[in-house]
Order: C-alpha cells, then structure tokens, then sequence
C-alpha cells in the first residue's frame, strides 16, 4: 500500500509519461505502429501497441527501480535525504510552472530502421523501452529528471518500482490510443491539434508542476515524520542480522528472512543469534533457524518474549503486577526473575543482545531503563527522567534505543557511548500553548512548559527494534490497538 508520497510520486510519473508524447518520437510512434491499421491489418497494431505498452512499463520499471536502489546503496532513506527530495521536488515544479525550456536537451531519438527491419510487435517492444527509459530521447518535462533524483535520494525499490511503470504507462497511453485509430477522423484531428497547439503541451508541463508541488508537500508531512514504512500493518519489531519478525496482529507473527515471509504459528515474535521465539497462549517456543530444533515452556501470563544464543526472557502479568524471568537456551532449566512490579508502575516488553537485558520501568516517580548482565547478576540504569516517559529500549552493541515522550513531544533517541542521537520527532500526545495567543506580544504574559504550540498528534511512538544499519519503531494510535498500527523504519 502506497503512502501519500507514494501515492504522489506516482501520479506524477505517469502525467511526466503523458507529456512525452509531445516528443518527435512520441508522433512517429503513432505512425509506425498504427501502420498495420492503414494496411488493413489491425491486428498487427494491436499486437504492436500491447509489446510497446508492456516495454514502455519494463523500461521505466527497471530504470527506476535501478535509481532506487542505487539510492538505498549510497544511505538513502534517511532524514537528509528526505530533505533533498523535498528540495528536488520544489525546484522541479517550480521550473514547470514557469515553462522553463529543459536543459540540457537529450536530441536522440529512437533507431528508424528498426520499424522495417523487425516483425512490428518486436520493434514495437523494443521502442517501449526506450522510451520507458525515459533519457534515451527527448525529455519534455523536468518532472522526468526530478523523478529520477527523487528516488535516488529516497532510496526505495518498491517505490521505484511503482513510479517507472507509472512513467511507462503514462509514455503508452497515447500511443496505445492513437495509434490503432490512425484511420479515424477523431485521431487525426487530435494529432494536428498537439502539433499546432504549444497551449496543451503547457498545460501538461503545468499539471506536471502542480503534482510535483503535492509531492514536495507530502515530503515535508511525510510519514512519521520522513521515516519509511516497514509494514503497513503490524507492531513490536524485533531485528537481528538477516531477520527480522513482527506482529501482524490477531494472534500471528511474521517473519522475514533471506527474502521470504513466513507466518509463525503464534505472536509477539522475537529474533536474536539465529533463533526465533513466538508465544500461543502461555506456551512459548523457540526455534534454532539453522538446526530446525524447537523448545516450548509454559509460562503463565506470558505476553512478551525476547531471545538471544544463551537465553529466553519474558514478560508476564499477574493479578499483583509485572514480572521479567529469564532461562537458559537450549535446555532451559528453572526461571530466574530478573524485575517485578506492582500497582500502576510498568514493565516494557524485554530485550536481549547476548549477556544483557534490557527494560524500561514506568512509575509515579519517574521512568529508568535498565540493562541487567544476566551472567554476572550486575545492573545498572541507563537512562533516568522524572518528566519524561522512557519506553520500549532495544539494544545492539553498544547502541541504546528507545522511546522519550513528554508533553513537548515524541523521539526516538539513539543513545551510543554517553551521547544521544533523535533519529525521529513527532508532536505532542496533547495540545501544547507556548503561553500566549498568536499575533499578540508575549511580553509578561510567562511562556508555557514548550518552546512552540503544537496541536497534538494521535499517533504515539511505541515498541523499537536496533538493527546493524536501521532503527525501527511501532506507530500507534491507542484507541485502535493492532489495526492502527504500522511499522517504521530510519537510518541509524
């Protein structure tokens, strides 16, 4: 499911696909391929317009999914790089709305002898992916060359994808239309009013302008504050080297590894050094990826797992409150209880990285995260706030993740070596006054707990997982519990 920058970026490629008909080779397409109509074999057209349409979407496809993961390769995806689309965007359409002249112009056009020397439908196909391609001949709008900027800086094969077969779609629809019409009075007359018309190609270039704005503007709201989407639908991400496993909601886990996506036989899933650990019910059971072999505990009031080589961790909630045990893996053993709360104090869901154990404590006098040795029994806390909520840590090496909200605003903070990094800001859980009325002085007026006023947001920043090059958070909406969850995903 494509988000609103998807869903702007393509539009705008397939309306950047409309306005190159206006190109030389876009009119000697509607020649060469309407030939069979004027010979008295439509079928022949037929056949040619269906290989173009399906070249010009490959074409466009593969050069953009190209970009993209070109893109992905040089760190795209990050806030950075959201900001230069964002620029990209703006620039481009703002050179549409002006009708600036492209350049520099791209003069080739696509080899004649081709129409005469290929069966019509093979030539056909091959001129759709030239012109799917869209730099091999004559660029007619400046959306082309942002599109394609656009999606090196995002860096999303999926949207990549999507974007060049809208390109290719938009470059053969004309065509496809015209072209086995060639004979009718209606099409002639179309072609004579793009030839004589400059207008139409103008406003063509003004709607390419004007889509571009929208994406630019979509940039700027983007998702999540300009993170990308991992999973449309699902929460409580759990990451570890080619794994990754979540929960989709309705009592099942999702695992994804080596390109696959698997449904576990349970939820709340967790992956940690090649094993992988669901719950159903109060059973828990963990999987070795490698050796196939499987151990199940049952564990009482059982609702969140996590997994390393050497041990199981867990969360259980109990009529008296919150406790974490863990055991040894493989052959497990007694549990060991590693934290317990009672009354309206909470637990986190734990996370494991080797030897050490991560959980964050929520109370009246504040909220701490803490990371237990579980070989040497030693802990310590990493984090303390008595006005912000600490929630939801992941660890890997020596990075700390987790998740402070305040009645300022939300972010997701990288904590490395003593200094922390916000990877994402989101607004507030509640509407905040920075302590005067807007269009009024602020003198002796005092100024409000916040910098700036701020309307709120619904949506709160959740569960975390620490990958080697990304960090990933759940998006929820409290009141929608699992469907109004998703999965997000930033650079590091």
């Amino acid at each position: 499911m494509l988000s609103a920058v998807g869903i702007a970026l393509v539009a705008t490629a397939f309306l950047a696909g409309l306005t190159g008909t206006w190109s030389p080779c876009g009119f000697s397409m509607v020649d060469s391929l309407g030939r069979g109509t004027r010979e008295g074999r439509p079928a022949v057209t037929v056949a040619a317009c269906l290989a173009f349409a399906v070249g010009a979407v490959v074409g466009g496809a593969a050069v953009f999914v190209a970009l993209s993961a070109l893109g992905s390769l040089l760190g795209g995806g990050d806030n950075r790089a959201t900001l230069a689309a964002f620029a990209v965007a703006t620039g481009g359409a703002a050179a549409e709305l002006r009708g600036l002249r492209v350049r520099p112009q791209i003069r080739r056009q696509v080899p004649e002898p081709w129409r005469r020397v290929l069966p019509l439908p093979v030539a056909a196909a091959l001129y759709g992916v030239l012109l799917g391609v869209g730099f091999a001949t004559f660029v007619l709008t400046f959306a082309v060359v942002s599109l394609a900027a656009i999606s090196v800086a995002l860096g999303d094969p999926a949207l990549g994808i999507a974007v060049g077969a809208a390109f290719g779609a938009g470059r053969a629809l004309p065509v496809v239309v015209l072209a086995p019409a060639s004979r009718t009075s209606w099409a002639a007359r179309g072609l004579e009013l793009m030839a004589e018309r400059p207008r139409i190609l103008r406003g063509f270039r003004a709607a390419d302008g004007l889509a571009l704005a929208a994406a630019a503007l979509a940039l700027a709201a983007g998702p999540a504050w300009g993170a990308r989407q991992m999973a449309s639908s699902g929460s409580d991400p759990s990451v570890s080297n080619h794994m990754f496993a979540y929960d989709a909601g309705h009592g099942g886990g999702v695992l994804r590894s080596g390109g696959r996506e698997l449904r576990l036989p349970g939820s709340d899933p967790a992956v940690g050094a090649g094993f992988v650990a669901w719950r159903r019910g109060d059973v828990v059971t963990v999987l070795n990826s490698h050796t196939k072999a499987t151990v199940s505990r049952r564990i009482r009031g059982v609702d969140a797992v996590a997994v390393s080589r050497r041990w199981l961790a867990w969360r259980a909630r109990r009529a008296r409150g919150e406790r974490i045990g863990v055991t040894r893996l493989p052959a497990g053993g007694p549990a060991r209880r590693v934290a317990s709360i009672q009354g309206a104090a909470r637990l986190s869901r734990p996370e494991l990285d080797g030897n050490r154990l991560a959980y964050s404590v929520a109370g009246r006098g504040g909220s701490r995260i803490v990371i237990a040795n579980l070989r040497t029994h030693r802990r310590r806390i990493a984090v303390h706030s008595r006005r912000s909520q600490l929630l939801q840590p992941s660890l890997r090496g020596p990075g700390l993740l987790y998740v402070s909200i305040d009645r300022c605003g939300q972010q997701l903070v990288l904590r490395r070596r003593g200094r922390e990094r916000v990877l994402l800001r989101g607004r507030p859980l509640s509407r905040t006054d920075a302590g005067y009325e807007p269009g009024h002085t602020s003198q002796g007026s005092g100024t409000g707990p916040c910098p700036h006023r701020s309307e709120g947001t619904r949506s709160m920043l959740w569960t975390t997982a620490l990958g080697r090059r990304w960090a990933y958070v759940t998006l929820i909406r409290p009141r929608f519990a699992h469907s109004g969850a998703r999965i997000l995903r930033v650079r590091r």
